[in-house]
């Protein structure tokens, strides 16, 4: 499906666990116009951020703290998925005017957001906490800079405990026969990031994925999968449900998700891979057409805190963006949330997934969902 950010990256926060009730479906289902009745009057700053219990957790820890050092009101907006999202924020820039006035946005969502000339682009010296972002998750643009590092988060490998004893921690698993017909694996080349996955296991490195030659060899080694793959989901919640009942005893899931999932007591394990896992990142951005640009600053400024960042990674299980060496979480708070460290992860090719978008969705469909019944 082109265009869409890491589809459902937030689904099951939009309620609790698949085990505590039914799910929206992926893709954030009935937010489309949550922005036609959003906005606390033209003053209050308005913040896009993933609903459900991400948004309880992220007001909770970072918009109310923030709230009592500023003097100007902020609120969250539930952002839809971020194909909904741009289009709003398209038609929103064009109109001259701001739907909200920061979201935010997976690394794909803000490079064709950046295509569209939607975001602000800030001087370095805007921000006094920027220094504590990595370096990779500043987003730089012509002119300035375009984005920054809200949180991140991992794919991993898990399983139902109960169904599966040993950790199931190598990607080496998605092409092995004892899997045959377990796996539940995300459904789109965009968001499971697999081709990453197969070129760093068989292809010595991500560079085979610099043309579309490369791109097609790798297609193939993946092709060898499918047998081990249950289903493809799109819905996390079905996931979910299927691994906590061992209808689908392993596959890939949002290292986060599946703690919370542990919190509620599903028989559910999340294992960093030998390999490396996967490593997403949602980034800040400015609507250019936004009027509080002063007060986005100060947002964003105070969401790079370190002390922030790490009181939003211990409440959520995210990974917090800043360096490792600027954290005070403790050893075993920050493995059991960031593992072995961004330095041991995969971390996509994003270009591929914008600039060859249709092409690489086209070769998923023929190569590994075109015969899925």
């Amino acid at each position: 499906m082109p265009g869409k950010e890491t589809h459902g990256r937030r689904t099951f926060l939009r309620s609790t666990t698949a085990g505590a009730g039914a799910l929206s479906l992926a893709g954030l289902a009935g937010c489309t116009t949550m922005f036609e009745n959003s906005g606390g009057g033209d003053d209050t700053l308005t913040v896009a951020v993933y609903g459900g219990v991400f948004q309880e957790v992220m007001d909770e820890h970072l918009f109310e703290p923030f709230s009592e050092e500023v003097d100007f009101e902020v609120e969250s907006e539930e952002q839809p998925t971020s194909e909904e999202a741009l289009t709003q924020y398209e038609n929103g820039v064009q109109a001259g005017q701001a739907p909200v006035d920061v979201a935010i946005m997976a690394q794909t969502g803000v490079r064709q957001g950046l295509n569209s000339e939607l975001w602000h682009i800030w001087d370095e010296d805007d921000f006094e906490n920027l220094q504590y972002i990595s370096d990779d998750l500043v987003g730089e643009a012509d002119g300035g800079i375009s984005s920054i590092g809200a949180l991140s988060w991992y794919i991993n490998l898990v399983q139902n405990t109960e169904e599966i004893e040993e950790p199931v921690d190598t990607w080496e698993a998605l092409w092995d026969e004892e899997y045959e017909d377990m796996l539940g694996l995300l459904g789109y080349a965009s968001n499971s990031f697999l081709l990453d996955v197969t070129a760093v296991l068989y292809f010595d490195g991500q560079e085979i994925l610099e043309d579309q030659d490369g791109v097609l060899e790798v297609f193939e080694k993946l092709e060898e999968v499918k047998p081990q793959a249950n289903f493809w989901y799109e819905n996390e919640a079905e996931f979910q449900q299927r691994l906590r009942d061992g209808e689908a005893p392993a596959g890939m899931l949002y290292s986060d998700i599946t703690l919370v999932m542990q919190d509620d007591d599903a028989p559910v394990q999340s294992n960093f891979v030998e390999e490396g896992s996967i490593l997403d990142s949602g980034l800040w951005v400015t609507l250019e057409t936004s009027e509080l640009k002063e007060e986005a600053r100060q947002f964003i400024d105070y969401a790079s805190r370190p002390e922030v960042q790490d009181r939003v990674a211990e409440n959520l299980y995210t990974s917090p963006t800043i360096d490792r060496e600027h954290s005070e979480l403790d050893d075993e708070t920050y493995e059991k949330i960031a593992g072995p460290g961004p330095s041991e992860a995969i971390t996509p090719s994003y270009d591929l997934y914008v600039e060859e978008e249709d092409w690489v969705n086209e070769r998923w469909e023929e190569f590994i969902v075109g015969d899925v019944e």
